[in-house]
């Protein structure tokens, strides 16, 4: 969180949409000690995406640990660093879960920026980018709304967002998503549930 806020990073939130809107989530209700749901299913895909040094991005790299996903800025003054704070919470409690940041302001969030960005947070943060088609792809894929909303500040705009984190487990099936300021032992006591690998 520290890092964050030294780094003048992370926005007005567009509302937290409801698991529904995504890809068929369920509730921590449904997640088991031997199986996280009754049907699962694999998470949906993010195409054409890239990470920092510019290599293609494919979600199946991640497989094999526990994975939550969150859509954001880097410049977001509030509900990025707090949700990514909780984020942290989990790496400590868990250190082989891995997160996955995908950006909605592109054109802000480059590949060159989200390089420097990502040096100040866990090594099992990750970050891409995109054009915003694949960006806007993405989102849709796990029913995320953003929109750019001009500012007068000198911060210039903002994005508003969708800020769930969604929990992919480590075979890659889709399985939660947590709704803006659900808190880390939350998201602990289901990931301890759940097989690491």
């Amino acid at each position: 969180m520290t890092a964050l806020v030294a780094t003048g990073l992370a926005a007005t939130t567009l509302g937290t949409a409801s698991a529904a809107e995504g890809p068929e989530a369920t509730t921590a209700a449904d997640v088991g000690a031997s199986s996280p749901v009754g049907d699962p299913r694999p998470a949906p895909e993010l195409v054409d995406l890239v990470l920092p040094d510019g290599s293609p991005f494919d979600l199946a790299d991640l497989e094999g640990a526990n994975t939550l996903i969150y859509f954001g800025y880097t410049h977001c003054p509030d509900v990025c660093p707090m949700t990514l704070g909780e984020v942290f919470g989990v790496f400590e409690a868990l250190p082989e879960t891995q997160a996955l940041f995908v950006t909605v302001d592109p054109e802000r969030d480059t590949p060159e920026f989200l390089g420097e960005w990502t040096t100040y947070l866990p090594d099992n943060l990750y970050a891409v980018t995109g054009s915003p088609g694949a960006i806007r792809r993405a989102a849709d894929n796990y029913g995320v709304k953003y929109a750019r909303v001009e500012t007068t500040s000198t911060a210039g705009y903002t994005m508003s967002h969708t800020a769930e984190l969604y929990l992919i487990d480590a075979d890659g099936r889709y399985l939660l998503a947590y709704p803006f300021g659900t808190e880390a032992d939350e998201i602990v006591a289901d990931l301890e549930k759940l097989p690491a690998s």
